[in-house]
């Protein structure tokens, strides 16, 4: 475990942001996700565990784990979107202990996930812009609705966009933020991209 936390998650604790690039997503294949540091280091690696019948009939609303793995190939988070006929939802947990609840607000206009801590208590609220296509940010605020970061959709060019279910993401996390809160919103950063950009 102790090399688990030195080449894994505590890699986190001195970055305010890293990116995200998506390995996946053909038709049934399971979606793949690389986190990276600022300079291209391979920091942890996400592999979607899903069944070919729940791609074929959910979709992108399909329930699904995500196991997240440290450069040992040490799980050292897991991500579970159960099936839901409402609002989403995904626990997320941190060395096997719940660490948060993300939940989608059902909004007219703007796309709005709320990341809530272990006891379901609101931490941050994460608002999208109208429109998603192309580049976009995903505002994160605290609970006072100050900015605190952002999770940013950025264009992968056009062939890449139109042919391919393969997004780049950049986060910026808050200051001070814990390493299960930056665990939480690289969480919600995936299901982002399940909601609004998984063809």
């Amino acid at each position: 475990m102790a090399t688990a936390v030195q080449t894994g998650l505590s890699r986190l604790e001195s970055l305010s942001t890293v990116h995200i690039r998506q390995k996946g997503g053909v038709l049934s294949a399971n979606n793949k996700y690389v986190v990276m540091s600022p300079d291209g280091a391979e920091l942890l690696y996400a592999k979607e565990d899903s069944g070919l019948l729940n791609h074929m009939f959910g979709g992108k609303d399909r329930a699904f784990k995500i196991n997240i793995y440290d450069g040992q190939n040490t799980e050292v988070v897991r991500l579970r979107r159960p099936y839901t006929f409402g609002p989403d939802k995904m626990d997320v947990t941190v060395y096997g202990k719940l660490v948060s609840v993300v939940r989608q607000e059902m909004t007219f206009f703007k796309p709005v996930l709320n990341i809530n801590d272990a006891n379901d208590q609101p931490l941050l609220r994460v608002k999208g812009p109208v429109s998603t296509t192309g580049e976009a940010d995903f505002r994160l605020f605290n609970t006072q609705k100050q900015p605190m970061g952002v999770i940013s959709k950025r264009w992968g060019g056009a062939a890449r966009e139109m042919f391919t279910d393969k997004d780049n993401y950049e986060i910026h996390f808050p200051p001070g933020a814990s390493v299960n809160i930056k665990a939480a919103i690289i969480g919600t950063c995936f299901l982002i991209d399940f909601l609004y950009y998984e063809n």
